[in-house]
């Protein structure tokens, strides 16, 4: 039996042939040194695969950055896309209007204008024709001309009635009226806008050399104040409730002022206001001296003394004076001139012819010149008697 027990103990063991007991291979390392390559070996693979990813999304951004900028030259240039439609202006199959240079006037005709399609021209013994349809509905030929030579065309004296008028054309071959253009319209307007003048009054005395005339009209309209007496214009345009307020220059003495409103149609408004300077009511003294012409009495004559100042008092100085007398059974006498002084005052001498023997009145009339403005003129009246009356 006891030679069928197995030791516990392992059996010595034996080293290969020319070995000794400690020896390990030289290509054998030990564990830690492979764990080491593996993870080198793993850090290297994750690098380049980061890379590669990295130069193919950059090579795959490239490619649709490119094609995101050529798509659209090559559409434009026969790709794939839609063509560009032509422009209405050269629409085949119709002819195209021209938009009116006014949409609304006054004016009993217009004339229309527009163009042709190359497809168009071709047709022979073909016309031109202008359709309205006007306010109440109604339809009618405005117009017909033979086709031009040329793609544009004008329709003369087109006849508008008052409100809308919608307009078209067509070309008529044979008979046959081909598709209408696109509609255009225009406005007739023949009332006039209203104008009313609240400054300044008729007759008003200015003190200033200038005015400002307001008033009330239509809404955004054209207004014109003219002085008739200098030519002087001015120009000004309403508010959207209608008021206008326009300056305007003056002249000494009577100025014409006409305001003038004009609508977007040409109907126009005018009023006129005629107004003064003050210049225009200067005061004029007159003394005869004597005061009573006695025909026995000789010489018959007396002296004029004629001083003049404006409404503010100051002298009318250096200013031409002209004087002449008028008496029953008298030729009137020569106007006499001369220049007033300082004071504005003007004096003379005025002799009766010597054959002047008729009793009546007389009258003495006196006008200061302005070198501008109106001139500003005064009278004094006088008796004539045989002998001197008690």
């Amino acid at each position: 039996m006891g030679l069928f027990r197995r030791s516990s103990s392992k059996p010595p063991r034996r080293g290969l042939p020319g070995r000794s007991e400690g020896y390990t291979p030289p290509y054998q390392v030990d564990s830690a040194s492979k764990r080491s390559n593996a993870t080198s070996r793993g850090v290297g693979g994750t690098i380049a695969t980061a890379l590669s990813t990295f130069v193919t999304l950059f090579v795959i951004a490239g490619a649709i950055g490119l094609a995101a900028i050529a798509l659209p030259f090559i559409t434009s240039i026969g790709g794939s896309g839609s063509p560009t439609p032509p422009p209405a202006s050269v629409e085949p199959g119709r002819p195209t209007l021209s938009e009116p240079s006014q949409p609304i006037t006054a004016a009993a005709t217009i004339t229309v204008s527009g163009t042709l399609p190359q497809d168009l021209l071709e047709k022979s013994d073909a016309i031109i024709r202008i359709i309205i349809t006007r306010e109440d509905g109604s339809v009618i030929t405005g117009a017909e001309i033979t086709m031009p030579k040329t793609a544009g065309f004008d329709v003369a004296k087109v006849p508008l009635s008052a409100g809308s008028n919608v307009i078209e054309a067509a070309v008529v071959v044979n008979g046959v009226e081909g598709t209408r253009s696109a509609p255009i319209m225009v406005v007739r307007d023949t009332t006039a806008p209203a104008l009313t003048i609240s400054a300044p009054t008729p007759g008003a005395i200015m003190n200033g050399d200038s005015v400002t005339v307001t008033g009330k009209t239509d809404k955004d309209i054209d207004i014109q104040v003219r002085n008739e007496t200098t030519g002087t214009i001015e120009s000004g345009r309403s508010t959207t409730k209608g008021a206008f307020s326009i300056g305007i220059t003056l002249r000494d003495g009577t100025n014409v002022l006409t305001i003038t409103a004009t609508d977007g149609a040409g109907n126009q408004t005018s009023k006129s206001v005629e107004i003064s300077t003050s210049a225009s009511v200067g005061q004029i003294s007159i003394i005869l001296n004597p005061g009573t012409i006695i025909l026995s009495k000789k010489p018959i004559a007396f002296r004029v003394t004629a001083t003049a100042t404006d409404s503010t008092g100051a002298p009318a100085a250096n200013v031409r004076v002209c004087m002449y007398v008028t008496a029953d059974g008298a030729t009137p006498s020569e106007p006499v001139c001369v220049t007033s002084d300082v004071n504005g005052r003007a004096a003379w001498t005025y002799a009766f012819p010597n054959n002047f023997n008729t009793e009546g009145r007389g009258l003495v009339t006196v006008t200061y010149e302005f070198s501008v403005g109106d001139p500003i003129s005064g009278t004094q009246g006088f008796r004539v008697y045989l002998v001197r009356q008690p």
